[in-house]
Formats: C-alpha cells, structure tokens, sequence
C-alpha cells in the first residue's frame, strides 16, 4: 500500500489535467510531477506497469535508467559543456527521480530527474513496441511487394511487370535504431513507438518528375500498393503542380505513350509539372525547404504463425527424433498445430518518391539527412533538458 495522501484542494485543477487530458498536451512536456513520498512514488510506479517489490522489474526499470543516462551523456548533451550531475547519475533507486521531480520550489536536482524521466517515459515505449519484436519477417513481407517487380541490369535499376519503368537507385529503410527511434519520438507530441510510421521505408528515385508519376503509376497498376491502405494524413506532395497535371492530362492526345517524347520534350514537360512554391502547410518541421519528394505511408496486411505454432513444431521434432511418434500423436499435436490461427495486423511503412536532382540535394547541405538529424537532435534537447539549458520561470 501508499502512503495516506495529505488532504487537499481538488482546485485549481493540476497540470496534468489542463495541459494535458484537456489540452491534448504531451505528458513530458510538464514540467514536474505531484509526488511527494516513496510511498506514492511506488504507487505511481505499480499503475505505469511496474511492481519494484519484484526484483525482474525492478532491474528492468534500473536498465532503462541507466540507458537513459547514457543517452543523454551520449547524444542529448553532446556538442555542450553540461552533464548530468553525479547526485542523479548515481542514485540507487529510480522511484527517489519521481520525489525529486515532484519538489518544489524547483531546484536543479528536480530539473535533472525531470529530463531523465522524459527520456526513460519514451525509452520504455520504444522497448515495448510489439511491432519490433517481429520485425524481420515483418519487414520480409513488406519488401517482397516491391521486391518481385525489381530488376537490377548491368548496374541500372527498373521496375518490370505488364511494362517496365526505369530508375536511378532504389533504397531501403529496414528499421530504425534505437538512438535514432529516441530521437525521433522526443520530438513528437504524441511520444509513442506505435506513431513512428517509417521504422521500414523504401525510395525510389527516378530520373524527372515524368519519372515519378510513372513509378507510383506503376505500382498501383500491379497493385504493390493498395489505394484503400494509404494513410491520408501521412501523404505529402513536394514536387508535383496538382494543377498543371490536370490541365496537361486534359489537353494529352489519345493513345499518348511517354516513351514517344523527346529529350527536350521530356524536359519541358517535367519542368511544367514542377511544382513551383513550397505548400503553405509543411508538414514535418524538421524537413528542409529544399527537400523535394512524393511521400506517403502505406499499411500491408501481416501474417504471423501463432506464438504457439513454433513451439508444437519443436516438440513434434524432437518427439520424431526419439522416435517416439506415438506419443505426438496421442497428444494430437498435428491437429494442436492447424488448430493455431494466424496473427494478423496492419503494419504501416514508408514510400519516398524523387527525381534524381532532388536526391543528389538531400546527399548535401540543408535537405541531406545529416542537417535533418541535426534538427532533430536540437528540438530534442530543448524540450528533454526543459529548464536546464536556460533558466525559467517556477
């Protein structure tokens, strides 16, 4: 049991109430907790999901510290003249962070144990994300839609079906790492593994904006993707005047065939179908203005063998191989086996879509992926390091 909470006021109403159940605010963005003994701190911990009486949990909780540590040392911190001070670094039992981020008025103590707690909030949701636990055939099967109409000749990609499509490179994004999913979610509002949508992507980049629309053409024609399973709030178009495609469409003779264009054609005619100013609504802050692509996140339909299902297979094995098959069969594993139903879930991945110039950009200054990241890293150590990188108010 808790500690006897002392009475009070229900009003004014908490931040947790107004920031964010009401607000739609993230909870590690408040600035400190409202628990102030280990009795409550320990409480607090059982309904997050921990019981630090059993000591499995309470080691998997101190790990979590710890990479919390580290990660701030590691990253957060890198590049500045700050660390984290030895009296937070070495403490023995991580229910005195949610005392001392619970003190008032605030000191640099609570600030720390604020910071170390945003950081192991998000680590525990990354560490918990089912998805990552299956995530190699997970990823088998999302990548062989794309795989069986891939063709790789004499060093030149393409994409070949009812007709082939030609490209520049393809790329594939397998998962993220666990630095890079960390950072990622320390900058979301909505913190939780479930919303990163790209931990496996795949881009393909094709020579002119043509190029482009052909690709996505393409595999909505062999139905790679499925138009029912794209996630409309996720779909951003940085590279195609919407508008001058439908007038060119219009105005398009019958029977038009792509390949019958000329060079120069072919560049005048991608050049109109550029898309002119950025959209007044950007979607991710961290992109550059000079990122230019089609992205959007598609869900493929998983099938997974029940958990079950391997186990029986190993215990059938090894019965055959002792020869004791009587006994697999009095113990209907063959029927255990097809009796197990398939676990089965949407997963969500990303598609990148460019034209050549526009990856050469994002190799290098402000669209390449290291600028990006840099972005991230510095939004994320703003909002992690909350009252410590500048002085705020109580």
């Amino acid at each position: 049991m808790f500690d006897v909470m002392t009475p009070h006021s229900l009003f004014p109403m908490p931040p947790e109430v107004t920031q964010v159940i009401l607000g739609g605010g993230s909870p590690i963005d408040l600035d400190s907790l409202r628990i102030h003994s280990p009795g409550e701190a320990r409480h607090f911990a059982l309904n997050y999901g921990y019981d630090m009486d059993i000591p499995v949990q309470r080691a998997a909780v101190m790990r979590v510290y710890e990479d919390a540590v580290d990660f701030l040392e590691a990253v957060v911190l890198e590049g500045t003249s700050l660390h984290v001070p030895m009296e937070v670094r070495d403490m023995q039992d991580p229910l005195e962070l949610l005392v001392w981020a619970s003190e008032r008025p605030r000191n640099l103590r609570g600030r720390w144990s604020c910071a170390i707690l945003r950081v192991m909030h998000t680590l525990f949701h990354v560490d918990h994300n089912v998805n990552l636990r299956f995530l190699p055939e997970i990823q088998r099967q999302v990548f062989h839609r794309y795989d069986q109409y891939l063709v790789c000749e004499e060093g030149r990609w393409l994409l070949r079906g009812a007709y082939e499509v030609p490209l520049v490179a393809v790329e594939r994004k397998e998962n993220k790492d666990r630095v890079s999913m960390l950072l990622k979610m320390l900058h979301k509002p909505e913190n939780v593994a479930e919303t990163i949508y790209d931990q496996i992507g795949i881009r393909f980049v094709a020579d002119d904006q043509l190029g482009v629309l052909m690709v996505i053409r393409f595999l909505l024609d062999h139905h790679v993707l499925m138009p029912t399973h794209i996630k409309p709030s996720r779909s951003r178009n940085l590279m195609i005047d919407m508008e001058a495609l439908a007038a060119w469409s219009e105005s398009a003779p019958p029977f038009f065939r792509i390949q019958d264009l000329g060079p120069e054609e072919r560049r005048a005619l991608s050049a109109t179908l550029a898309l002119k100013a950025a959209p007044g609504k950007e979607q991710n802050p961290f992109s550059s203005k000079d990122y230019s692509a089609i992205q959007f996140t598609a869900r493929t339909l998983v099938r997974l063998p029940s958990p079950a299902t391997r186990a029986l297979e190993t215990l059938q094995e090894r019965l055959q191989t002792m020869g004791d098959t009587e006994l697999s069969d009095l113990a209907r594993i063959p029927e255990l086996i097809q009796d197990q139903e398939e676990f089965t879930f949407f997963f969500a991945h990303e598609v990148q879509v460019m034209e050549q110039s526009g990856f050469q950009s994002s190799r290098s200054g402000p669209a390449s992926h290291t600028e990006y990241k840099q972005r991230q890293r510095d939004a994320a150590r703003r909002r992690v390091l909350q009252g410590i990188l500048q002085e705020e108010p109580c």
